[in-house]
């Protein structure tokens, strides 16, 4: 067992992350689920990461590996300076959400990040293609949310999906994603 404890300042305001982790083992974090890995899911996965990475526990590499039905991803280690910044980062877009709607919807997000950037991978996953009922935009907090903008994938959408997709995609191993 590990309790991992991260601090930082964000606009002059302290901000404090922790987490417990039950489940180490030597070779590092071991998340698991029987479905189809989602973007949630390495979203999740990622946060424990940084975390893990910000304060590592003795004798535990920092990595993290994913296991899903349909494959498997890890995230290499990163040093604990850098961890820590892209978690104040995201502590950062966090804060922001708490006090308006964050115009960052992870499924479309991360169809744009992962599919080569590409704007018109997250239009699809936003609006659902030939099937809207789908669509990341039928959500009703996504509604209710963003009730009245029109266009809610709009250039702090992209800053923001690079913001949180860029590292992440970065330290990730994926034989799937190629």
């Amino acid at each position: 067992p590990h309790r991992a404890r991260f601090a930082c300042r964000i606009d002059g305001e302290p901000w404090s992350l922790s987490a417990s982790f039950a489940d180490l083992r030597a070779e590092g974090l071991l998340r698991a689920r029987y479905d189809d890995t989602r973007a949630s899911d390495y979203l999740g996965a990622w946060l424990a990461h940084l975390l893990l990475c910000a304060d590592p526990a003795p004798g535990v590499r920092c990595e993290t590996r994913g296991l899903s039905r349909d494959g498997e991803f890890r995230f290499v280690a990163l040093a604990p300076e850098a961890a820590g910044q892209v978690l104040e980062t995201l502590l950062g877009l966090y804060r922001q959400g708490l006090c308006a709607p964050l115009h960052f919807f992870p499924k479309s997000a991360w169809a744009y990040a992962a599919k080569g950037k590409d704007p018109r991978k997250a239009v699809q996953k936003w609006t659902g293609g030939m099937r809207p009922e789908f669509g990341e935009s039928a959500d009703p907090a996504c509604r209710l949310a963003l009730r009245g903008i029109a266009q809610p994938l709009d250039d702090d959408f992209f800053v923001r999906a690079d913001t949180v997709f860029t590292p992440l995609l970065g330290a990730l191993v994926n034989a799937r994603l190629g």
